[in-house]
């Protein structure tokens, strides 16, 4: 069963790395688009980690106690603060990217920068503008894999002790 966790927890750890390296590449000018197909990846890979995980908890787990409920009094101190944080970093770039944005989602329609609300333009960008916003939508779904490859990594990584397994 170790053998099969830790399995699983080296791509959470390339996971939480490339989306680490993703965030840090946005401010300089990575975007979505540049991004491609990796982006579908890397967000398969989240659900690929986190299924299982939900499954053990679910019907493995006798007791229904979500893993990190005991998890910061078994394990070092730093591990459920650091989730939280992620889990904190990714809501603030949610609502940085709301701000910037107007809700809105930067595009290209007719060769023009514009922002677009479900069809509607709000209004036309300048290019550094447009790329400023695709930079920040970039950082939004970098943040979030940051925070959902982190949980995965942590769950993985650092097993339960068998009396948390059998209550």
């Amino acid at each position: 069963m170790i053998f099969f966790r830790k399995l699983l927890a080296w791509p959470a750890a390339f996971g939480l790395a490339a989306s680490a390296c993703i965030f840090i590449w946005s401010f300089l000018g990575g975007t979505m688009d540049r991004l491609g197909v990796r982006f579908v990846w890397l967000s398969l890979g989240i659900f690929l980690l986190l299924l299982p995980m939900f499954a053990v908890e679910h019907v493995a787990v006798r007791n229904r106690t979500f893993f990190w409920k005991e998890f910061g009094a078994a394990r070092s101190n730093w591990i459920i603060p650091a989730i939280k944080i992620l889990g904190l970093f990714f809501f603030i770039n949610f609502g940085v990217f709301l701000l910037a944005g107007h809700a809105a989602s930067p595009e290209i329609k007719n060769g023009a920068y514009v922002l677009n609300n479900h069809g509607q333009i709000i209004r036309t960008l300048t290019q550094p503008e447009y790329l400023r916003l695709k930079g920040g939508e970039l950082r939004l779904f970098a943040s979030g894999w940051m925070f959902f490859y982190s949980v995965a990594l942590t769950y993985w990584w650092f097993p339960r002790r068998s009396s948390e397994t059998t209550r």
